[in-house]
């Protein structure tokens, strides 16, 4: 990877760092009252959300510096950013 710096492109390639089959946690910005982050969906696509929004029936109730916790029928989920 070009201009990409070593450990960046090995961490952005290790294979398994994300759950494919669900919703991933891809970034958090957070910037004092102001909190958003991008979520990796189950079929691929990439949505940013904010606190409050909904993706189908999962509310994102709140976000951190590198975690998201949503809620839905399956109960209360917390998604963190993958260890590097």
């Amino acid at each position: 990877m070009a201009g990409t710096p070593g450990k960046v492109a090995e961490l952005a390639t290790e294979e398994n760092a994300l759950d494919l089959g669900g919703v991933a946690l891809l970034g958090t910005m957070v910037d004092g009252a102001r909190r958003s982050a991008l979520l990796r969906l189950a079929g691929g696509s990439v949505q940013k959300v904010a606190p409050g929004d909904r993706i189908g029936l999962v509310k994102v109730q709140a976000i951190g510096e590198g975690v998201v916790v949503i809620s839905g029928f399956g109960g209360t989920e917390t998604l963190r950013m993958p260890e590097g």
